[in-house]
């Protein structure tokens, strides 16, 4: 047997031992549908609160098994902390720092026959013997008072347009954001100098986006020689004119208002990237109660991307419009979303998916000439036990995937699609187990070259 499987094993058992077994004790209300993302609602408090405590996570995520064929992710084993302490230093007048941190749990395989998950680390190298350690850090100062609050922060930023799955290490910003009550609803201004790229963003870039640069990272995070320096080095923090090339960019500036009216929530933001593109994103949520435990929503969108540097005008832009439905009855929730995009792809380079059709590992609705489709069923047949399914079926886009100088683009071949099997347990409040199976065919998968995964993996992850 896989020595990762007999390791994990234990662990995992050791877990439900301190738990006791007790399926009735208070359980979390983490949203499966996002299963491997560190926001999940599980978390009792954020970890930035600024209670005068120290909050947090420990987390094991551990691929078991994948395909050979070196596209899908093989292995990867790793054991993630995230750290953040603050307080109120006078009223209305608080400080605060965090810090994230990776490393291989020494399960990996490293003798160069499996293909690693280096969306799980943060090194630069691509090698299976270059694992290193990795993290980046945050801190901030913020104001609050009748409803008014003004922050200067190096940390996660609260917008659909940097909503993201990560592994460990979040993406993080340096900016300076107010944040006010007006008409009713919330609004907001903020300035983004700087960004630091979390440990997923790896797979942003050419597991998930492809090298299309609409997943989330559009320059390469790894080199393949120990002697090459690769664009961007995951936890540093860079300026927004070096995460994209070709331009002069200050930052971006980011302007958001959102409002509940009845039954209708509504939001609005700008966000213009300075000499690049300037992203509109409206979406409204309708929530109608058809009694107790039964609830019907419906969700619609807009994400409009005008280009205004020459460099990327002729692969990126457009619009993006999505819908979802969901109903939830008693333990059964039933979800079905559509995306369509026009021509030309988003220029997705600063984290952001809220797109109602991505899957754990395609993002291919903000792909260009796209209709996505996808369904998902949740089940939860005890309190802290939730099962869940969905199917995604991207079509075929029209955007071509870059490969190695001299070689001709990859262009789109089949179907994307992506059937994900998720079982997520909570034995106690602060304790979460997510077994899941990923498989996929990218839209580039040949048969003399398959593009395909088919892999399980655990996340343990515990908060306090």
């Amino acid at each position: 047997m896989n020595k990762g499987i007999i390791a994990l094993s234990v662990v995992l058992a050791s877990e439900l031992v301190l738990a006791g077994g007790n399926i009735k004790k208070e359980v979390s209300k983490a949203d499966i549908t996002l299963p491997v993302s560190v926001k999940a609602k599980y978390v009792k408090k954020p970890i930035t609160i600024d209670d005068g405590n120290i909050h947090g996570y420990a987390r094991i995520h551990h691929i078991f098994n994948g395909e050979n064929n070196t596209f899908d992710p093989g292995t990867g084993s790793t054991l993630g902390l995230g750290l953040g302490y603050g307080l109120e230093v006078i009223p209305g007048l608080k400080i605060g720092v965090e810090a994230y941190g990776v490393m291989d749990s020494g399960l990996t395989e490293t003798d160069g026959s499996e293909n690693v998950a280096y969306g799980q680390f943060m090194n630069t190298i691509k090698h299976p013997d270059e694992l290193d350690e990795g993290g980046t850090w945050g801190a901030h100062i913020r104001y609050e008072k009748n409803g008014f609050k003004a922050t200067l922060a190096r940390s996660q930023f609260k917008s659909p347009m940097t909503k993201i799955q990560i592994t460990h290490v979040p993406n993080m910003y340096e900016y300076a954001r107010i944040d006010s009550k007006i008409l009713g609803g919330n609004a907001s201004l903020s300035f983004i100098t700087k960004m630091a790229y979390g440990s997923r963003s790896a797979a942003d870039f050419g597991l998930i986006g492809e090298k299309t640069g609409t997943a989330g990272m559009y320059l390469s995070p790894l080199t393949t020689v120990p002697s090459g320096t690769p664009p961007i080095e995951r936890g540093k923090y860079y300026s927004i004119s070096d995460t994209v090339k070709k331009n002069d960019s200050n930052g971006i500036f980011v302007v958001g208002y959102e409002k509940k009216i009845g039954n209708v929530k509504l939001k609005v933001w700008d966000f213009l990237v300075d000499d690049v593109a300037n992203n509109i994103f409206v979406e409204g949520d309708y929530n109608y109660k058809l009694g107790k435990g039964k609830v019907f929503k419906f969700s619609a969108h807009l994400w409009n991307q005008n280009i205004s540097n020459d460099f990327y005008k002729s692969k990126y832009g457009g619009t993006m419009l999505g819908a979802q439905a969901m109903l939830k009855w008693g333990p059964v929730i039933g979800k079905f979303a559509y995306e369509s995009k026009d021509e030309g792809g988003l220029l997705n380079a600063w984290g952001s998916n809220p797109g109602y059709t991505s899957s754990i590992f395609s993002r291919n609705e903000y792909r260009g000439d796209v209709d996505a489709y996808k369904m998902t069923l949740v089940y939860k047949p005890l309190k802290n036990l939730k099962l869940m399914a969905s199917y995604a079926d991207y079509g075929q886009s029209s955007m071509s995937s870059p490969t190695k100088p001299g070689k001709s683009p990859l262009m789109s071949q089949t179907n994307a699609t992506e059937r994900d099997l998720v079982i997520v347990y909570s034995p106690m409040k602060q304790l979460t187990l997510k077994l899941f199976n990923a498989n996929r065919t990218s839209e580039y998968s040949t048969s003399g070259k398959p593009r395909t995964q088919n892999h399980t993996r655990l996340i343990v992850n515990y908060t306090f």
